[in-house]
């Protein structure tokens, strides 16, 4: 009986361990809250953002790997390229760059505040 509670309890703690690990990568849930980087879009102000294109990233790059399958019709995309839409002087400065605003596919917060946002 002691083999079977270890064995049942060594494959309930790695589904525990393997369930959070894959509930962490998933950017947003459908009905959830807004998320911290939609906010942040919304209220930041300034220039300090950068503009990446996904096709310039090499396979591998941790934001290839995370938005190169995203699509600029996903809920994920449509949920930041709303907050862009919300902040008029950030939509208007990604325009005069000539960023296409309903072809962000996502966006990270650098860690000094900075916003980097990948298109298609």
């Amino acid at each position: 009986m002691n083999r079977f509670a270890t064995i049942l309890s060594a494959s309930a703690l790695s589904a525990i361990a393997f369930g959070a690990e894959s509930l962490a990568a998933v950017p947003a849930f459908a009905g959830s809250a807004e998320s911290k980087i939609e906010s942040t879009i919304q209220t930041m102000s300034g220039n300090d953002f950068d503009v990446v294109q996904i096709d310039s990233l090499q396979k591998g790059d941790p934001a290839h790997d995370r938005f190169g399958s995203v699509e600029p019709t996903s809920e994920e995309a449509r949920l930041v390229q709303a907050s862009v839409i919300a902040n008029r002087p950030l939509a208007q400065k990604l325009e005069s760059q000539k960023v296409e605003l309903t072809n962000i596919v996502g966006a990270e917060q650098a860690a000094d505040g900075g916003i980097t946002f990948y298109v298609r």
